[in-house]
């Protein structure tokens, strides 16, 4: 096939943007689908980030699982962000040395955390983990 048959004998031409026309009225539209300013757009998304930000703790890379937060709550186990930092440390620790699955042992609290995904899977007091077995980890980390 020759180069000459390849080429496009059709011209292309920069995309413009199109003006709202009367009918539309402009505006945003949010994603319920209904007309509002932009500062009442703005305001519903952060009210929803916060929500979320309040319900996924973040530090350090490290999230929690909706399992994990669930027994965060029903175990009263709450995290300062002192025990966030140490926390990320324990799976920076793991982390350098090649875990995948670690048990973060801090205080009198066991975290399982997926190393790779910065993720933590559950968390248990020590009373609650009388005569249980923890599997599918790698390594521990005392911090």
């Amino acid at each position: 096939m020759e180069l000459e048959a390849l080429k496009l004998h059709t011209r292309l031409h920069p995309l413009k943007p199109t003006p709202p026309t009367p009918k539309s009225g402009g505006g945003l539209v949010d994603r319920t689908g209904t007309k509002g300013s932009f500062s009442n757009t703005l305001a519903t998304e952060l009210a929803q980030r916060k929500r979320t930000a309040h319900q996924v703790p973040v530090s350090h890379g490290v999230e929690f699982s909706a399992h994990a937060q669930a027994r965060l709550q029903e175990r009263n186990i709450t995290l300062t962000p002192h025990n966030l930092d140490r926390l990320g440390k324990g799976v920076q620790l793991a982390d350098g040395k090649g875990s995948v699955n670690t048990l973060v042992m801090m205080d009198d609290t066991a975290y399982i955390v997926s190393v790779k995904n910065r993720k933590v899977i559950t968390a248990i007091t020590r009373d609650a983990a009388v005569d249980n077995v923890f599997t599918q980890i790698d390594s521990a980390t005392i911090v």
